[in-house]
């Protein structure tokens, strides 16, 4: 696993047992970023201007993808000590990331919403939809932030009532979703 992109560039990152985490493949992480990119392009804005949150991230391989691409804040959210030890080796020399630890399912309350935010938790936990809801109660989340959720595409998976999907990707049996709020 290495950093795609940006300043960065070919920086290998170290990740947890397998047990612990699941790593984005480099296919999988290189299509999704082309859509933010676009995505991006089409609201008049580039990676300086973004706000990236990485929850579940495990080896903070999202977070710092967006970070090497120029991202002017990043926040990756992880609970899990083995994850933590691999995510602090693989921003040394990146400290303009903020690392909160905790469970994402308790987020702590912002006053600024994010661009961008990725999910990416053990699959069929249902984890994500009750985090999502609490990144939102708590002001992470707007009309204009971008969900990004990574799952199983053989799990069907139930969207928070607030939610609505505006795209969906699939590489191999991973599924990305992209939800906006209603």
């Amino acid at each position: 696993m290495r950093v795609i992109s940006g300043v960065f560039r070919g920086k290998k990152l170290l990740a947890a047992d397998e047990s612990i985490t699941r790593p984005t493949s480099d296919r999988a992480k290189e299509g999704l970023f082309n859509i933010l990119n676009h995505h991006l392009l089409l609201l008049n804005k580039s990676w300086p201007d973004i706000c990236f949150l990485d929850v579940f991230s495990g080896s903070g391989g999202m977070g710092i993808e967006a970070f090497s691409r120029g991202s002017k804040k990043v926040f990756l959210f992880e609970k899990n000590k083995e994850a933590l030890k691999c995510i602090r080796q693989n921003i040394l020399n990146m400290k303009d990331i903020k690392v909160i630890i905790g469970d994402a399912c308790l987020p702590p309350v912002s006053s600024e919403c994010a661009d961008i935010i990725f999910f990416d938790p053990p699959y069929g936990k249902g984890l994500w939809q009750k985090s999502l809801i609490q990144f939102q109660k708590n002001g992470w989340i707007d009309n204009q932030t971008l969900v990004i959720v990574e799952t199983d595409k053989l799990i069907q998976e139930e969207i928070p009532d607030s939610f609505e999907i505006t795209r969906t990707q699939s590489y191999g049996r991973n599924l990305f979703l992209f939800l906006k709020g209603k």
